[in-house]
C-alpha cells in the first residue's frame, strides 16, 4: 500500500513539474515580440504604422543614409577622385584631386612640365630638380574614387596627411 502511495506521489510531482515548465515556456513565448522595420519616416509611413498600433507587432525605423554608405567607395564611369603621381627619379609623391578623369588631369600636369610652367608642385619638382616623369601606367595611381565635393576635399586632406615622401 505504501508503495502505491509513493508511486502516486511521484507521478503527481512529475505532472506538477511538467505543468510548471510548460507554463514558464508559454510565458517566455508570449514575451517574444515581433518587429517590423521601416526604412524611412514620412507621413505615409506614419499612417501605415498607426494600423499596427493595437497589435502585438512593434514598429522600428531606420535610415538608409548611414555612415558606412557615406564612406564606401563607389565606382563611376570616369575614374575621378583622389590621385597620386610619383616622381620616377626620387619616388616622391604628389597627391591631388580631380572631378574629371584623372588621366586628363595627368596630361595637364605633363603639359605644364613641357611648357616650363612652375604653377603646380609636381611640375616644379620635375623642372627645378630636373627629375624624370613617366607614363600614366608607371606614375599615376587612383587612391580614392569619388565625386567632386566636400567628401573629395576631406579625402584629399587625409591622403596628403598619410602619404610618405611628399612633393607638395
Amino acid at each position: 500500500m505504501q508503495n502505491i502511495e509513493n508511486m502516486i506521489k511521484k507521478e503527481i510531482s512529475k505532472n506538477m513539474v511538467y505543468k510548471t515548465n510548460n507554463m514558464q515556456t508559454e510565458k517566455t513565448q508570449k514575451k517574444q515580440k515581433k518587429w517590423i522595420t521601416f526604412i524611412c519616416h514620412s507621413p505615409l509611413i506614419r499612417k501605415v504604422t498607426n494600423l499596427f498600433r493595437n497589435t502585438e507587432i512593434n514598429i522600428a525605423f531606420k535610415t538608409a543614409n548611414t555612415i558606412y554608405q557615406q564612406l564606401i567607395d563607389k565606382t563611376y564611369n570616369s575614374p575621378s577622385g583622389i590621385y597620386e603621381i610619383k616622381c620616377n627619379t626620387c619616388n616622391k609623391k604628389y597627391v591631388g584631386q580631380s572631378g574629371r578623369n584623372i588621366t586628363t588631369r595627368y596630361k595637364e600636369h605633363i603639359r605644364y612640365i613641357r611648357t616650363n610652367s612652375n604653377t603646380l608642385a609636381y611640375a616644379t619638382q620635375i623642372l627645378n630638380i630636373r627629375h624624370e616623369y613617366g607614363g600614366v601606367e608607371d606614375t599615376l595611381k587612383l587612391i580614392h574614387p569619388c565625386r567632386k565635393g566636400q567628401r573629395m576635399n576631406s579625402r584629399e586632406t587625409y591622403a596628403y596627411k598619410y602619404t610618405n615622401n611628399k612633393v607638395n
